[in-house]
């Protein structure tokens, strides 16, 4: 079994107190866990709690005794909100009944600087992610996961803008984005992409869940965690290595916090990719597809007329709701239920924008959200 890196760990503390001036620990988190190799790592935007400290930290050290943010705390509710829902979260997708599991999942942030929430940081976005880099890079390097596990779109993106090629990301086709009711606009709750990472040296997949405290109560969730499973388990990464694969439900209801994992088969630290793995289906999937060719569906006639586009295949099958129809131009559609998203060049998004046909998706400038009415013919954004 992997050990936790201790020395590297307090090494990187210190680096991180020498750069950033912070020397107080209610100002700043580095680790939610121990540091050691694993094939996911988890990522969030930046910790939270009071700077009075009050805040909870399951080590007052190092993790030396694979303490773990999300096992230790997940029963203490609103005074740590991600922790249950990212810990039920995490034992549904690595299919594990293990809370020792849990414990080897690595888990940090894109910034360390502590913060009440996202908008009190006393440092821009960027320049917090930009400090925090040398110090993540070298969690990258020490933990060389073969995915990264991001916790809402702020991480997403911050984790892209500091942290990937530029030019490099490439949002997945499939499985589609899930997207869910965030006020005004709908934010995206389950994107598939990857990137080159330069600390890697390599291609990495990007997998983003909406924030576990925000979204992991309602319905949608369970769509989720099923497209999160169905990748983990596509890469390799789920089953988690190691451990004895079952029931989420019981694991949720597994008692007692242990400190120490038990003595259990090592796990790799990289397992194969699979040859070919059965993907398991989204939960309540939208719609089957159709023998209806693309060019027959008139909500999807009524979009691209609309925006002056074209289907590269008129006569292919319709795939159905929510899955990717491609345009001319390299420009993709998603028909939902009540709206359609299309994806195009950044330029054409805005100047579709500023023309009224749509709005520019909070999550990504590359996506016009057009909404639908109850016969599927667009209406204008009042």
């Amino acid at each position: 079994m992997d050990l936790p890196d201790i020395d590297l760990m307090s090494r990187l503390d210190a680096e991180f107190r020498a750069t950033s001036g912070l020397t107080d620990r209610r100002f700043y988190k580095i680790f939610y866990s121990a540091i050691a190799p694993a094939p996911l790592l988890v990522l969030g935007f930046n910790p939270g709690g009071e700077v009075d400290g009050t805040d909870l930290n399951a080590s007052s050290s190092f993790y030396e005794n694979w303490e773990h943010d999300y096992v230790d705390f997940r029963r203490h509710g609103k005074q740590y909100s991600l922790a249950g829902p990212a810990y039920d979260t995490l034992v549904q997708v690595l299919q594990t009944t293990s809370e020792d599991a849990i414990r080897r999942v690595p888990a940090t942030n894109v910034i360390f600087r502590r913060s009440r929430h996202a908008a009190a940081l006393n440092l821009t976005a960027r320049a917090a992610a930009h400090e925090s880099a040398p110090v993540l890079a070298q969690i990258l390097r020490a933990v060389d996961p073969a995915a990264i596990l991001l916790l809402g779109s702020t991480a997403f993106r911050a984790f892209v803008g500091e942290h990937c090629e530029s030019g490099s990301l490439v949002v997945n086709a499939e499985p589609p984005e899930i997207l869910g009711a965030n006020g005004r606009h709908d934010a995206c709750l389950f994107r598939s992409a990857h990137a080159q990472v330069p600390a890697l040296g390599r291609d990495v997949p990007l997998l983003m869940v909406g924030h576990p405290s925000t979204y992991a109560r309602r319905e949608v969730w369970r769509e989720v965690v099923a497209s999160l499973r169905a990748e983990l388990l596509r890469l390799g990464v789920s089953p988690w290595p190691g451990t004895v694969v079952g029931s989420a439900l019981s694991s949720m209801a597994h008692a007692g916090d242990r400190r120490t994992p038990s003595r259990e088969p090592a796990p790799p630290s990289r397992p194969e990719v699979p040859a070919a793995v059965r993907r398991l289906p989204p939960a309540d999937a939208l719609t089957t597809p159709s023998q209806r060719r693309q060019s027959q569906v008139e909500p999807l006639r009524a979009v691209l007329s609309l925006l002056g586009l074209a289907l590269e295949d008129p006569d292919a099958a319709y795939p159905g709701r929510g899955k990717v129809i491609r345009l001319a131009g390299g420009r993709r559609v998603y028909i939902n239920a009540g709206h359609a998203d299309v994806k195009a060049p950044a330029h054409e998004i805005a100047a579709w924008d500023a023309e009224g046909l749509g709005n520019t998706r909070p999550d990504s400038a590359l996506y016009l959200r057009i909404m639908l009415d109850s016969e599927g013919t667009p209406r204008r954004p009042s």
